[in-house]
């Protein structure tokens, strides 16, 4: 099994919480189709800790393939806060993630995954500081 994040998007946001909606694509390396009924995730970005999930979601994935799902992140204010300093002092660098957690098999079994990537940033042009 191999598990990477597709996309993050903000769904609330007061003061101290955020709740975002991601999708996770899940790949089936092996020969036969995998049943998931859910799992947890924790969501790490520029090496600093910044959210995690749970999700009592079902999918079956057939062998050899993928599929993905949306399910609900919760970040507190100081996620953001360690993400902003992380990126300033990665200006002009991607921003990385890395993802680890576990799901649950439709048997007594969990398998966990933990995948690492890169998320090119658009370049801001045109913005000074004084």
């Amino acid at each position: 099994i191999k598990v990477t994040v597709s996309n993050i998007e903000v769904i609330e946001a007061t003061i101290l919480e955020q709740l975002y909606r991601v999708t996770l694509r899940i790949q089936n390396r092996s020969d036969r189709p995998l049943t998931l009924s859910g799992g947890s995730f924790d969501l790490e970005l520029n090496d600093r800790d910044f959210g995690s999930g749970v999700t009592d979601q079902a999918v079956t994935v057939a062998a050899f393939s993928d599929a993905q799902i949306e399910v609900r992140m919760v970040s507190t204010v100081f996620g953001i806060v360690r993400l902003v300093q992380g990126m300033q002092s990665r200006e002009g660098q991607p921003l990385t993630y890395q993802i680890s957690g576990r799901f649950s098999t439709d048997g007594l079994m969990s398998l966990p995954f933990n995948e690492s990537g890169e998320i090119d940033l658009p370049q801001q042009t045109g913005v000074t500081t004084q």
